[in-house]
């Protein structure tokens, strides 16, 4: 009795071929094509090779903080270090 034969094993080094993706946020599955979460709502990314889906990149929220990060650093220069 002959073994049916395997299919051939991807190439060492490539990445994966997933079927879904995972929220960053919630950890729901989600398909490949998905911008949105179903389940949270939050934007998500591509697919990475473990198989979560990728953050964006908000710049929107890095120029918030930067901003009051530095009205925080000059309240606080204006208050102790100005004569």
């Amino acid at each position: 009795m002959a073994r049916p034969a395997r299919p051939a094993a991807p190439p060492r080094g490539a990445a994966p071929a997933h079927l879904t993706k995972k929220c960053p946020e919630c950890f729901a599955y989600l398909p490949l094509e998905a911008d949105v979460c179903h389940a949270c709502g939050r934007p998500v990314g591509p697919v990475t090779p473990t198989g979560l889906a990728r953050k964006p990149f908000n710049l929107k929220a890095y120029l918030a903080a930067a901003a009051a990060i530095a009205a925080f650093a000059a309240f606080v220069w204006w208050g102790f270090f100005s004569d």
